[in-house]
């Protein structure tokens, strides 16, 4: 007989609250949080960052390949500015449109990994696949949205920026709260646009470390990595709220201890 017993509860805000904009978000105290959680999770997370990155790389080889014949004339482009050629750039911004696109689903289980440890729970490198069961929304959302900032960016491209900020939860949105692609989209816009001025504070903090980063031949990506994802996990669960499962159950895990042993899981 199963006595076990579950219990739901969440974790954080709710979608009523973000949309209402009740829901507290200092940057201190998230960048104080998304510090401690980079360092407690650094040597299980960062294997999936490694192969986020792997898979992006190959994607954007592949995209330019397909497109150049040979990708060394970018660097040749560099070296001798008189022989560059407008279809390079084109193809670079191909390039960049397909490893985002496709590598979307590892890109939200990433994201998945992170909002579990803003949660307390703990991961494992295999965890990183969680986002490949969304793979069609998460990549309509992703197409979308890419789709709209480029054409933003034409226009203006500070609104380029700002709807790439407004989107930014809506593949957690997708993958937590199950919501469809597009209302997502729309649904993480309304709820940003209620803290706008500490959200832009907090990423363009986030983007002078990427900046700084890639002035120190990328090294500092190992550590501005980890800590973007759990930046943008604490974030989701400050507006959101993240649904979290109780199970208590009366089976024991070792020969020495009988008692209740409560676990919780993502629900």
């Amino acid at each position: 007989m199963n006595n076990d017993i579950e219990k739901d509860f969440n974790l954080g805000g709710s979608v009523d609250r973000a949309l209402s904009g009740d829901y507290e978000l200092k940057a201190g105290e998230v960048f104080r949080e998304a510090w401690q959680h980079t360092l407690k999770n650094f040597l299980s997370f960062s294997p999936s960052i490694v192969i986020l990155i792997a898979l992006q790389l190959a994607i954007f080889y592949a995209a330019l390949k397909l497109q150049l014949g040979n990708p060394g004339i970018i660097i040749d482009a560099f070296i001798n500015p008189e022989a560059f050629d407008p279809s390079i750039f084109n193809a670079i911004m191909v390039a960049n449109f397909s490893y985002e696109v496709i590598s979307a689903p590892i890109y939200a289980g990433i994201s998945l990994m992170a909002m579990s440890h803003a949660a307390g729970l703990a991961t494992k490198p295999r965890h990183i696949g969680k986002g490949l069961q969304h793979t069609v929304p998460v990549i309509l959302a992703t197409l979308f949205s890419l789709l709209l900032q480029g054409i933003a960016g034409m226009i203006f491209p500070l609104l380029s920026l700002y709807l790439s900020l407004a989107f930014s939860n809506a593949i957690l949105l997708i993958c937590e709260k199950k919501i469809p692609p597009m209302q997502s989209l729309l649904l993480s816009l309304r709820a940003v646009n209620k803290k706008i001025f500490v959200l832009s504070g907090i990423y363009l903090f986030i983007s002078m470390m990427f900046v700084i980063s890639a002035m120190s031949y990328g090294i500092g990506l190992i550590i501005v990595l980890p800590f973007f994802f759990h930046v943008k996990g604490i974030i989701y669960r400050n507006m959101f709220g993240i649904k979290l499962k109780i199970v208590a159950t009366d089976h024991p895990q070792n020969k020495d201890d009988n008692d209740d042993d409560p676990q919780v899981f993502n629900a």
